[in-house]
């Protein structure tokens, strides 16, 4: 059986801003933020596959990454992800779309500086806002939940990656490392965001941005499915770990 994503509950919300922002366009809206408290405990035990009598058996992604300059370029990235449990294996959905516009002139060129964080690892969420200029303005959220209903994956696309690119601007969406990544990149601004799974797997969201009057943004929304598991489930699961308990035992 495949592995789901490794789950996590919370809710993160990381915003930096550098300089004034005035006659910048407005950031893009986002759903108000609800925390879900978790104790240790039951993270300890959500692992991808049960937690307590629940199994989980559906995962939704979406990611959304946008970024506008001074000059009125914009770029977009969007991908989503879908997997639910269906009989012996599981029913995946993937969906892309890139978008690019070129603004009016080159941008300025910058002596500002900005580097390293997007090398940053975790096996987690990590959340890297780096700014260095004026007028810039950058968001990072991420929702994450287990959920009773999971919405189908209705318009998915099909597409399993995506390229755009205009007046020096690129927006790319990319399944591929057991996950989604986008990319936004402008002459002064990388911004990028991941979902991956695995041994290093974890959510990732940054923005680096070196330039003037840039604004941009991620946004996550992964909702986890999960269903009670049948009595007879629970019960041959409770043996296994009676059994796995006196392995090893003197007889």
């Amino acid at each position: 059986m495949n592995r789901l994503p490794h789950a996590l509950v919370m809710a993160l919300v990381a915003v930096a801003a550098a300089g004034p922002a005035a006659a910048l366009p407005p950031p893009p809206a986002v759903e108000p933020v609800r925390v879900q408290l978790v104790d240790d405990a039951e993270l300890a035990g959500l692992t991808g596959k049960f937690l307590g009598a629940n199994m989980l058996v559906g995962v939704r992604v979406d990611l959304v990454s946008t970024l506008a300059n001074a000059q009125g370029g914009t770029a977009t990235a969007a991908g989503s992800l879908y997997v639910r449990r269906s009989g012996g294996g599981y029913v995946v959905a993937v969906d892309s779309r890139v978008q690019a516009g070129a603004g009016e002139g080159d941008a300025p060129t910058t002596t500002h500086v900005a580097v390293g964080g997007d090398r940053i690892g975790v096996n987690g969420i990590g959340q890297v806002v780096q700014i260095a200029g004026d007028g810039n303005r950058m968001t990072n959220l991420a929702v994450i939940g287990v959920v009773d209903t999971l919405a189908a994956p209705t318009g998915f696309n099909g597409e399993a990656g995506g390229l755009a690119e205009a007046g020096g601007l690129t927006a790319r969406v990319s399944f591929s490392g057991g996950g989604i990544q986008l990319a936004l990149t402008a002459p002064g601004a990388t911004i990028g965001q991941q979902a991956l799974t695995g041994g290093a797997g974890g959510v990732m969201q940054t923005g680096r941005i070196a330039g003037d009057g840039i604004v941009a943004s991620n946004t996550l929304q992964m909702q986890m499915l999960a269903t009670t598991m049948p009595t007879l489930s629970v019960q041959q699961l409770g043996i296994q770990h009676a059994l796995a308990a006196i392995t090893g035992l003197r007889r």
